[in-house]
């Protein structure tokens, strides 16, 4: 099922993050597209809120993934990459992501995935985000399919 919304500010971006995230129950895989700056990281930060994690956290830019506790019953860990800097995907092998990929207590969230989709198999519980900027600064539209 494919929808669109639109965003008006970070704010709207978080919780239309929070309220997807809320329907999770392990074992998803979130691959987020756009361009740089248009949103994938605030995206991803209203995931992990929606999942229970109270702390700020940051785009793993550098470190290519992070791995978070959310406070959820069912999903344990929140993973978050950023396939940014990476060439390929063979760079995410050396770092254990495929051990979090497509596991029941888990949340992974990718961003640039487009870099990595060799890994986006059909048989994961995969769901596309694509953010594009709009005529405001702050404006953002979100499809999700």
């Amino acid at each position: 099922m494919k929808r669109s919304e639109k965003s008006k500010n970070e704010a709207e971006t978080l919780n239309i993050a929070k309220e997807m995230a809320g329907r999770f129950r392990g074992g998803e895989v979130i691959a987020l597209t756009g361009d740089l700056g248009a949103g994938k990281t605030i995206f991803t930060k209203g995931l992990a809120q929606g999942l229970g994690y109270k702390k700020i956290i940051t785009s793993p830019t550098f470190v290519l993934m992070k791995v978070y506790q959310p406070d959820n019953p069912v999903v344990t860990n929140f993973v978050h990459v950023d396939c940014y800097r990476i060439d390929s995907s063979e760079d995410l092998y050396g770092i254990g992501f495929n051990d979090y990929l497509g596991r029941a207590d888990t949340v992974v969230a990718i961003e640039w995935a487009e870099k990595v989709k060799d890994v986006l198999g059909k048989k994961l519980n995969l769901t596309k985000v694509n953010i594009k900027t709009g005529r405001k600064e702050t404006e953002r539209y979100i499809e999700i399919s």
